[in-house]
């Protein structure tokens, strides 16, 4: 049988072809792209890529970024599967791709830094420097690190990362890979997914890939079977001239139109078609040599990509006579040559190589490898392999022992679902092995299931972690108390995710089991349980951190301080909650337990109104997490929250900036919907409403379930009512105004049920006294919403006098007052002078509330006759709305300028009248009262009052007699 037949030229895949090319197209040219390629086994995906790859090399100019390519090529291992073994090579051509820019950027972060030194050890000098307890599992790690990477080289390489064979990927690069695709972090980049259509089902890891063909934003391409025509211009591109329209179509036939069998039939050279497409892969490799033959064979218990030593390990032949099978097995076209050994051409020559070595001689090849891998290192993925191998020798014992060496190597705690399916064999395994629990360090198969549950629920499994701690505490015979408390607790935590509950039956139930105990993890356990029955209750929570003390467990008593904060929180008493989170603080090291502590501070300063201290919390918190490696998750959270402190500091660009970054990184609808507050309320005061609507519409029509938390729910009402006010300020319609400020009475009713918590309604306050003295405005036309102006500013004062609770600091009370008391000019001066005579920087009063309170000194100054106060006033507010992004209020001003006339030219002053208002003016310098104005105009003698009012604002005169003689003096 000849060699490998490959057409020289792509068939039947234009189309598919020129859409990836435009993908890789705008990512060179800094639009990052993802798509998603899936199509059966041997249709050409890899192919498809290759050629648009090469394609982007051969057209890339002078200019272009270098390219470089990472892939990531998933392998079928089964559950035991070489864990970062497609990321590891991602990692590797990164490395390869960009030299040593690629340790520079990797140094920027500590965290980042020892992550990949866990992944591809020679990336640091040890992997064991880094010691599992210090790392809390998270699989967020591994991917945050490798995008972090991707996306500092984007900046001055253009980065493509091809995904394949995601089919067979295990969760953790299953995950990285949706994760990259939908985020898209980096400036020059493309990602490219592939997997097998045919074997999606039964694959969960494999959910996420399939969810993003919702998405509208993912290209998605399915690559089909070969037209006859299409599989005709194959065989001739191949073999010009060599075959016959019937063997053409003979071909045709059996090969179903799968290119990668067109390829293996026309290798055939006249030889008989096979029966079976079997038996048409294992032509080439049984006629190979005896030696070649044996190689491929034991290529194929070793996996995808098998290292060079490690095949001569398990060969057990000298160099010469392997690098001869090997020659041999490249020249038919069987395997390839990877970065660090061997693989095979295609994964189905893989697969049916394996399926025809014997039961016997597959069980001896498992465990020739697991023997050499084990003498050549002892890291996690090395000794997870072995365990594998192991298994599949049929040698259960020897795999359980790898199991627990590997679990106790650093890299357990960056692939908790990995790790959590080790735990689980070996529970499974345990009826096998003599003296299980030995071997394990004395752990319990109770302890063995609980350890897989929690590894599950770091992972973000709740249900199955649920399934395995459930599976533990349904063990038969008796369990040791404390054992089976932590079980229950870890049930309590897996049904808080899933039910957004507490088990109360679990928690009674692991405190009868630890009550009276003296040891110390029965302490630390016990004090757990009562720091969630205990959630509501002072004194249970401060009894918890007493036992926690009692315990010496540091990251207990962190857990327990943390929540006794919260519980301040809730009660008020924020300087008992901050020092308790300030204690937490101290006591632990753990990424996670610090950001709890510092989310609580800065919560406690951003509702008390101390925006610049919240904003500093949220920095720290931020600068934290990228040292640690850990920007999506603490990181991604920080920044949300660092975005919402800025807006009312004023700083609305680097707040928008903050929100777009963050939606780089988060995919949790709730998260993202957080983020994108941030960038409405921006829309909002940067006079961008229908910005604002757009991201409106998103909520309600892709992901409407966000308004089911609370804290979601509440803030989107809360930026309704202001989107509502907006519109009344400026609608110059009294009848339609009615009808907004009546819309806007709804609207406040529902935020006030969203308001579940009482620390965040300060929050809303100037909202609702705006809210009251707009209805002021149209007070008298409808009984029925002066009745609910009335209770919203009952409401209002009962907030105020006296202040009630946290954030209702003085200035806000002067707010509230100026905005909802009414009173003669000189009175309203005062008040509004009086509220910007408490403002200070960074705490009390957001900036844009301080612009409308400016706006309203600036109105009444004209309505009183202090011109002149006024036009400085509007002057100063003009230039300090713009700086601070305050677009809104700046038009604002501005357009109280031209209506009072303030800075311009008698003609000026008469331009800024409506046309209504010219005719009135014109009515009133003929010496006519409201009354003949209104039978002349066929208007109320109300509504030509107002029109007088608004004309002696604009003109800048006292009186109806100085209006008249200002119409006679500005005729031309």
């Amino acid at each position: 049988m000849a060699g490998v037949a490959v057409s020289p030229v792509l068939i039947g895949r234009q189309g598919e072809f020129e859409a990836l090319r435009r993908a890789l197209a705008d990512g060179r040219a800094g639009v990052p792209r993802a798509m998603v390629i899936r199509g059966e086994a041997g249709i050409g995906k890899t192919r498809l890529v290759q050629e648009a790859i090469r394609s982007l090399r051969t057209d890339a100019s002078a200019d272009d970024p270098p390219v470089v390519v990472a892939t990531a090529q998933c392998v079928d291992g089964g559950d035991g599967a070489p864990p970062f073994h497609a990321l590891r090579g991602l990692v590797r051509d990164l490395r390869a791709g960009a030299g040593d820019g690629l340790l520079d950027i990797a140094s920027a972060s500590p965290g980042v830094r020892r992550t990949l030194g866990v992944l591809v050890p020679e990336l640091a000098e040890s992997a064991a420097t880094v010691a599992p307890e210090s790392i809390e599992p998270s699989s967020d790690l591994v991917s945050d690190a490798i995008e972090t990477v991707v996306e500092r080289l984007s900046e001055r390489f253009h980065v493509v990362v091809v995904v394949e064979d995601l089919h067979w990927a295990d969760a953790l690069t299953a995950s990285f890979a949706t994760l990259l695709a939908i985020t898209l972090r980096g400036r020059h980049l493309t990602v490219v997914l592939t997997y097998r259509s045919d074997e999606v089902a039964g694959r969960p890891a494999l959910s996420g890939v399939v969810a993003l063909e919702a998405r509208r934003d993912i290209q998605h391409l399915e690559l089909a079977r070969l037209s006859g025509a299409e599989v005709g211009s194959q065989i001739e591109a191949i073999a010009p001239g060599r075959f016959s329209g019937a063997d053409t179509d003979a071909i045709a036939a059996r090969s179903g139109g799968v290119p990668f069998f067109v390829e293996e039939l026309v290798s055939l050279e006249g030889e008989e078609l096979p029966g079976a497409l079997r038996d048409l892969l294992l032509l080439r490799y049984r006629s190979a040599s005896p030696g070649a033959r044996q190689i491929v064979a034991l290529l194929s218990v070793g996996g995808d990509d098998v290292d060079h030593d490690i095949l001569l390990r398990v060969s057990g032949r000298d160099r010469t006579v392997l690098a001869d099978g090997v020659r041999e097995a490249l020249e038919r076209g069987l395997v390839t040559v990877t970065a660090t050994g061997y693989g095979f051409r295609h994964a189905l020559l893989r697969e049916a190589v394996y399926g025809d070595v014997l039961p016997g001689e597959r069980r001896d090849a498992h465990r020739v490898y697991a023997d050499a891998l084990e003498s050549a290192g002892a890291s996690f993925s090395t000794l997870a392999a072995v365990a594998e191998h192991r298994a599949r020798a049929g040698d259960v014992p020897a795999a359980f022992d790898a199991t627990v060496r590997c679990l106790a190597q650093p890299g357990s705690e960056l692939a908790p679902s990995t790790t959590a399916a080790l735990w689980r064999r070996l529970a499974d395994w345990w009826d096998d092995v003599p003296d299980a629990q030995d071997r394990v360090g004395g752990a319990s198969r109770m302890e063995v299931l609980r350890r897989a549950a929690e590894h599950l629920w770091h992972a973000g499994d709740y249900l199955e972690a649920r399934s395995s701690v459930t599976a533990a505490l349904d063990l038969p015979g008796p369990s040791d108390p404390v054992e089976r408390a932590t079980a229950l607790w870890w049930l309590v935590m897996c049904e808080g995710w899933i039910s957004i509950r507490a088990d109360e039956e679990a928690l009674a139930e692991a405190d009868a089991l630890l009550a009276g105990r003296t040891e110390s993890a029965a302490l630390a356990q016990l004090a757990r349980v009562r720091s969630i029955s205990g959630r509501h209750d002072i004194a249970a929570l401060e009894e918890a951190v007493a036992i926690a003390r009692d315990s010496h467990d540091a990251e207990t008593l962190a857990i327990c301080l943390t929540n006794l904060a919260v519980r301040f929180v809730h009660d008020g008493a924020d300087e008992l909650a901050a020092a308790a989170a300030r204690e937490a603080l101290e006591v632990t090291s753990r990424a996670g337990g610090r950001h709890r502590a510092l989310l609580v501070l800065a919560n406690i300063r951003f509702f008390g109104a101390r925006y610049r201290d919240a904003a500093e919390v949220f920095e720290s918190m931020r600068r934290e997490a990228l040292e640690t490696g850990r920007e999506r998750g603490h990181g991604a959270i920080a920044t949300i929250g660092l975005g919402h402190a800025l807006i009312p500091l004023g700083r609305l660009k680097e707040a928008e900036a903050h929100a777009h970054r963050a939606l780089q990184l988060l995919v949790v609808p709730f998260d993202r919907s957080a983020a994108l507050r941030i960038l409405a309320e921006g829309d909002l005061w940067g006079d961008r409403p229908a910005a604002y609507a757009e991201k409106r519409r998103m909520i309600d029509d892709e992901m409407p379930d966000v308004l089911d938390v609370p804290d979601e729910d509440f803030g989107w009402r809360r930026l309704d009512l202001l989107e509502a006010l907006v519109r009344i300020a400026e609608e110059p319609d009294d009848r339609r105004r009615l009808e907004l400020v009546r819309a806007g009475v709804t609207r406040e009713s529902a935020l006030r049920a969203a308001e579940t918590q009482p620390w965040v309604r300060p929050w809303s306050l100037p909202l609702r006294a705006w809210l009251v003295a707009e209805g002021r405005r149209v007070s008298g036309a409808d009984p029925l919403l002066d009745r609910g102006i009335a209770q919203i500013r009952d409401d209002v004062m009962a907030l105020v006098s006296p202040p009630t609770i946290r954030g209702v600091v003085p200035v806000l009370v002067d707010l509230v007052a100026a905005l909802t008391v009414d009173a003669a000019f000189e009175s309203r001066v005062g008040a509004w002078r009086a509220v910007l005579a408490e403002v200070r920087a960074g705490e009390g009063l957001a900036v844009q509330f301080v612009h409308l309170a400016t706006l309203h000194l600036a109105e009444v100054l004209v309505e009183s006759g202090d011109r002149a106060g006024a036009e400085a006033t509007l002057a100063r507010l003009g230039d300090s709305a713009r700086a601070e992004g305050d677009a809104l209020v700046a038009r604002w001003a501005d357009e109280l300028a031209a209506r009072a006339g303030l800075g311009g030219d008698p003609g000026t002053r008469i331009a800024s009248l409506t046309e209504r208002e010219s005719q009135v003016l014109e009515l009133v310098a003929r010496g006519m009262t409201n009354p003949q104005i209104g039978r002349e105009l066929f208007i109320s003698p109300k509504t030509a009052s107002i029109h007088v009012s608004s004309i002696l604002t604009k003109l800048g005169v006292a009186n109806r007699t100085e209006a008249a003689a200002f119409a006679r003096e500005a005729r031309p």
